[in-house]
């Protein structure tokens, strides 16, 4: 019911109630719509038709205030919108909810691949119950152990830092000097929404950024008390930038899934925290040279190198995941406003929707 933006991006933007038996509260910010009994319209199909477009702009149109909107009750009841069958109302939401449903399933499967890949980081370089010479766990198996400033580590082991493991690049370039030209924006929003990097003109692109490389990973300075880790396997053609907001680090190649997974540990994390600066909340910054500093405890290369194999499927698996969420998001974003105004029906929606599904 409000937004924070003169935009109104969020405006109107609807959440679906889990019939699960749990009891869920709401607050004034939040309007609950209840469908009329013997209504002629579903409530799958108004949560899309919330969803839409046309919706989202008379909201905005009607709204009060300035730096933060507000829409009220009777202007949401008040909305007009050509209603099909309703036949045609659920064929349009299954459609659609299909989508949603595959995307979904991508998340899930990528949270799943995040949890293996901590799981087995925190086994072999927290636990020390990586594979030995025979196979077996190395430390309840008898390895032997040694002191060190981090505590108890495996023989041969050593101490270092993080700046020990990547390359720190910093070019820089303003993509405003070269406003013709299309780049691929990394940006913090993008992160947040779980979006890939956009495609943005240089002259859209009003600050300085940092060229991506491939093989980079794009670490965020902004309160870290949230992290924002983003790996860049594979980059679109032509120039990538970022957000001056990230730090561009460089890992060895074979290392790739060893030094990700090390920036996402707890201890990294809250290290990161422990080391930021400035005034609470999101003006915490954490300072490049601050985090490459980080002691962190080095196992020789053979092993990190055997576990970034294991792992780099994991991340590789994840990449097209996200890439496959794109398209599906894409289509069902583009199909959104033809279905339910008419000008696209059921029956030829149907069929790019399921091929791509």
């Amino acid at each position: 019911m409000t937004c924070q933006t003169s935009g109104g991006e969020i405006l109107g933007i609807p959440g679906k109630i889990p019939n699960d038996g749990q009891i869920y509260l709401h607050n004034q910010r939040l309007g609950k719509v209840i469908r009329k009994n013997g209504a002629q319209v579903c409530t799958e199909f108004l949560y899309w038709l919330f969803l839409s477009r046309e919706f989202n702009h008379e909201l905005c149109a009607t709204a009060t205030g300035t730096k933060i909107l507000h829409t009220a009750p009777a202007r949401i009841e008040n909305f007009e919108f050509s209603c099909p069958p309703i036949e045609e109302q659920q064929s349009i939401a299954k459609i659609l909810s299909s989508l949603d449903e595959k995307i979904e399933l991508n998340r899930k499967q990528n949270r799943t691949l995040e949890a293996i890949a901590q799981a087995l980081f925190k086994r072999w370089f927290v636990e020390f119950e990586f594979p030995d010479q025979n196979g077996q766990p190395y430390k309840s198996s008898g390895g032997a152990m040694q002191p060190s400033e981090l505590g108890e580590i495996p023989m041969g082991w050593g101490g270092g830092r993080i700046g020990d493991h990547v390359e720190h690049k910093k070019d820089g370039i303003n993509p405003g000097d070269q406003p013709e030209k299309t780049f691929h924006h990394f940006s913090i929003p993008n992160f947040d929404d779980g979006q890939d990097a956009k495609p943005e003109l240089g002259s859209t692109i009003l600050s300085n950024k940092y060229l991506v490389h491939e093989g980079a990973i794009l670490v965020s300075k902004l309160n870290p008390r949230f992290p924002r880790i983003w790996p860049v396997l594979d980059l679109a053609d032509g120039a990538s930038v970022c957000s001056t907001e990230f730090q561009v680090l460089a890992p060895c190649e074979k290392a790739y899934g060893y030094v990700l997974s090390l920036l996402k540990s707890p201890y990294v994390a809250s290290e990161m925290v422990l080391r930021a600066s400035g005034t609470s909340g999101s003006h915490q910054r954490i300072n490049p040279d601050d985090l490459l500093s980080i002691e962190v405890i080095t196992p020789p290369h053979e092993l990190i190198e055997m576990f970034s194999g294991i792992v780099l499927g994991c991340i590789k698996k994840q990449q097209e995941n996200l890439n496959e969420m794109k398209v599906l998001a894409s289509l069902r974003d583009t199909l959104l406003p033809k279905l339910l105004s008419g000008e696209l029906r059921v029956g030829d929606a149907a069929e790019p929707a399921k091929e791509t599904a």
